[in-house]
């Protein structure tokens, strides 16, 4: 298609200024018009940058004030949004980590609180009776006996408990290791039940052992597994009146080699049976020597049980008795 400019001699001068007006009219209203055009876009998009920045540094200056629950809500499907993401994924876990760091700083102080607590009555009591001792000469030689067993009574307890606690910090340093030996379950679980008989009959408990005859292999360290299974027998006795029928069982199931330690005695509180694995937590929550025991010996027994590769845990029997379920890998 051809194109020309035609001139028109005979128009008036007047004419082509209309014209020029009205072409440089039109000109600048497009150029005005794309430049608004511009300016909206340019705003449109700034404000897209500059909005999610904005609220990424209100979230970031909250989360440095301490606020860990902050979490940013760009509604964006855009880069930003991953951006968003990794914010909140990132104070989530800063959350979660001061949580955990709290919680064990709780846990620190009342271990302290309870240790405190449970070495200071017999130290008392073992400084009471020896001031007693020296202070009257006159007692009978039957009441310096008796205060004398109290001493020693007081005495064994309190190194009970400092034994105990130098285990539990044992097994929880990174130094600790086990002595594992490829061990046949079966027999090695049948010698550690023989050894409890004679415990369990001068406490006038009943007991049953139902122990698979086929040979099931592990690897075991004898003397912290044969702990396991004490503590649990200590804890047994201790809670439980006489007559209670204790059963110890093995079987196996998905590769694992499964014990069940139980009782029919007076079972454990729904309210402490998430916490029972904790330090210093009793059935009875008592403190005395005759039933409040030091309050470790199953937190040392689950520990025991994972170094193994396996666990230590409480099953569920209702109102009546408790059973602990021992597990370790079988090879």
């Amino acid at each position: 298609m051809d194109f020309s400019l035609v001139h028109n001699e005979s128009a008036a001068a007047s004419d082509f200024q209309r014209a020029g007006c009205a072409i440089a009219f039109a000109v600048l209203s497009y150029l005005l018009i794309v430049a608004l055009f511009a300016f909206v876009y340019s705003r449109l998009t700034a404000a897209s940058i500059t909005i999610p920045l904005r609220k990424l540094i209100e979230g970031t200056q909250l989360l440095r004030e301490g606020d860990y629950s902050v979490r940013v809500d760009l509604r964006l499907k855009n880069e930003f949004a991953e951006l968003q993401d990794t914010f909140n994924e990132m104070a989530a876990r800063i959350e979660h980590e001061i949580s955990l760091r709290k919680k064990s700083e709780e846990d620190r102080r009342r271990l302290i609180l309870d240790i405190s607590h449970d070495l200071k009555n017999p130290m008392a009591s073992i400084q009471g009776y020896a001031e007693l001792l020296l202070k009257k000469s006159d007692l009978t030689e039957q009441e310096r006996s008796e205060h004398l067993e109290v001493i020693l009574n007081n005495s064994q307890r309190a190194n009970r408990l400092l034994t105990e606690l130098f285990e539990l910090s044992q097994i929880d340093s990174p130094e600790f290791s086990l002595k594992l030996v490829k061990t046949d379950i079966s027999e090695y679980l049948r010698q550690l039940c023989a050894e409890l008989v004679p415990q369990l009959e001068r406490e006038g408990f009943e007991y049953e052992f139902n122990i698979m005859e086929e040979n099931i292999f592990a690897l075991v360290d004898h003397d912290r597994f044969g702990r396991i299974i004490q503590n649990l027998a200590d804890n047994a006795l201790r809670y439980n009146p006489p007559g209670t029928l204790v059963t110890v069982s093995l079987t196996v199931k998905n590769n694992q080699a499964v014990i069940d330690f139980s009782d029919n005695g007076i079972g454990i509180p729904p309210h402490l049976a998430d916490h029972i694995f904790k330090p210093f937590i009793r059935v009875d929550d008592s403190r005395n020597s005759k039933t409040g025991g030091s309050g470790l010996g199953l937190s040392i027994a689950k520990r025991i049980a994972q170094a193994h590769g396996g666990d230590l845990t409480l099953c569920s029997t209702g109102d009546k008795g408790s059973t602990f379920q021992i597990t370790i890998p079988a090879i």
